[in-house]
């Protein structure tokens, strides 16, 4: 067996003819552009393009059309940002306030798949590129981007505008996604919007609607605010209260509901987002900036048309405008020639009528009055009625007794109409004057064939009177009567003085 020896200097990593870590920097010109796709060593240079170029990124700005709802093309204005250092791309639409759009990052920063064959050279200022089906042409970059190309031998185009179009416009493109001046939030601008759709309707108004603002201001930040209510008590619903909102910069409206604590009711904060709102409550909308009812028709809100102590229909609900506050106040004075008495507050009613509460029928279980109380009483758990202590002290016990017969069963002059041998009953009908509750009692009588005693035990609650909710009180009670119990029709034919002493007493 063969011992073989490794020599030392076989473990050892081989030296390099350059040290890339001492190696002079890369010359200005071509080689640096040469290294932009690379992620090795470029020719003629032993730094890496990530480390050349670290941070450093080339800034478009950028625009595509997309359909409209209107019918016509929406231009959205984006970033392209091309990365030195890797050769990635991303794009970025900065974000307007109520537009409606998924805005934000449109693409993230990734490098862009072979087949759509883009690199440095695809980002050309007044040229396009297609990212994933979709074309953005440029039209501007920043001033960095500028220098660079131009230093680097790239002969760049000067700056264009993007066209006049359906445009959702910002605080400037390149300073709001990160080059020179930042921006936040930006507005909503029809390019094509009427030039006419905010004049006066005629010429014969007011001389107080005149002076209203006449055009389109993109720099007037003007809110009006009016406190409004909707009084849905009448229909078995609340009080709601809201704050309205008018923006003169373009008459738009916004309808935002007050929360209130533990008012039962879904957190719904806005009613109505910012829009253009119909006229007299109506639904016919159409494209924006423009009416459906013709040139020159009021068929959108404006601010004149809002008046406190009146009421603004908003989609079928009319709120009723109670305040506003005091810069408003001060608005329609100085600018509409209203005066304070027409601006000032209507106060709010805190009573409206209620709708009427329908009984149901008595269903038969428990007595009449314990299945009211649980229609009356906001409790899930009814309590019992209050017991009437002063009518127990002084009725308990006493009742009135008379003989009775079937209706019918004699005649003033001794005819009959009932049947044998209903016409020989006889019954004791006792009527208990502390509840109103009577009880039937037909005394046995020896070989009638019927068998006697409880005709009605004592009911559980008051007797009601015929096709009425009145029960029978003890006034109705004395000879010569008819009662009615259960389709029976009793006659009360005679009584005792104990009876008619109570019932003297009673009806005092």
């Amino acid at each position: 067996m063969t011992d073989k020896s490794i020599p030392l200097s076989a473990t050892f990593k081989r030296s390099v003819s350059v040290d890339p870590q001492n190696a002079p920097p890369p010359a200005p010109g071509a080689p640096a552009l040469r290294a932009l796709g690379e992620m090795n060593l470029g020719e003629g240079s032993a730094v890496p393009a990530w480390v050349a170029f670290d941070g450093m990124f080339l800034a478009f700005e950028a625009f595509f059309r997309e359909p409209a709802l209107d019918g016509r093309d929406r231009v959205r204005v984006c970033c392209l940002r091309y990365y030195l250092e890797d050769g990635t791309v991303d794009v970025t639409e900065p974000r307007t306030d109520n537009s409606g759009l998924a805005q934000g990052v449109l693409l993230r920063r990734h490098r862009v798949s072979a087949s759509q064959n883009v690199s440095q050279k695809s980002f050309v200022v007044g040229g396009a590129v297609r990212l994933y089906g979709r074309e953005y042409r440029i039209t501007k970059c920043d001033g960095f981007t500028r220098a660079f190309l131009t230093r680097n031998g790239v002969d760049v185009a000067p700056d264009a505008e993007v066209p006049a179009a359906l445009v959702d416009e910002g605080p400037g493109v390149l300073g709001a996604i990160g080059m020179g001046t930042r921006g936040v939030g930006g507005r909503r601008v029809f390019a094509e919007k009427d030039p006419n759709a905010n004049l006066r309707d005629s010429e014969d108004e007011s001389s107080a609607d005149s002076r209203e603002s006449a055009k389109f201001d993109p720099s007037d930040d003007t809110v009006l605010r009016f406190f409004c209510s909707y009084d849905g008590r009448a229909n078995g619903g609340t009080l709601t209260k809201y704050t309205l909102n008018y923006f003169t910069r373009d008459d738009t409206v916004e309808v935002l509901e007050e929360q209130g604590r533990n008012t039962g009711l879904d957190p719904f904060p806005k009613m109505l987002t910012r829009s253009r709102l119909p006229a007299n409550g109506g639904f016919d909308v159409g494209p924006p900036g423009f009416g459906r009812l013709g040139a020159g028709a009021r068929d959108f809100l404006r601010a004149r048309d809002i008046r406190v102590g009146a009421e603004v229909g908003v989609y079928g609900r009319s709120l009723f405008v109670h305040d506003c506050d005091e810069s408003t106040r001060a608005y329609y004075v100085k600018t509409l020639g209203r005066t304070l008495a027409e601006m000032a507050p209507r106060p709010m009613s805190d009573s409206a009528p209620k709708a009427p509460t329908a009984v149901p029928p008595h269903n038969g279980f428990g007595s009449e009055e314990d299945s009211l109380r649980n229609c009356s009483l906001a409790s899930l758990i009814p309590k019992r009625a209050p017991f009437d202590v002063k009518n127990f002290q002084k009725n308990d016990g006493k009742t009135l007794a008379f003989e009775a017969c079937f209706e019918g069963a004699r005649g003033p002059d001794g005819s009959r109409t009932v049947t044998p041998p209903n016409d020989e009953r006889r019954f004791v009908v006792t009527f208990h004057v502390v509840d109103g509750t009577v009880s039937v009692y037909e005394p046995p009588v020896r070989n009638s064939g019927l068998l006697g005693g409880k005709f009605l035990e004592r009911t559980l609650e008051a007797v009601k009177k015929p096709g009425s909710n009145v029960p029978y009180l003890a006034r109705d009670f004395r000879v010569g009567a008819t009662i009615v119990l259960n389709a029976h029709r009793f006659e009360l034919i005679a009584t005792d003085e104990r009876t008619k002493a109570t019932l003297a007493e009673a009806t005092r």
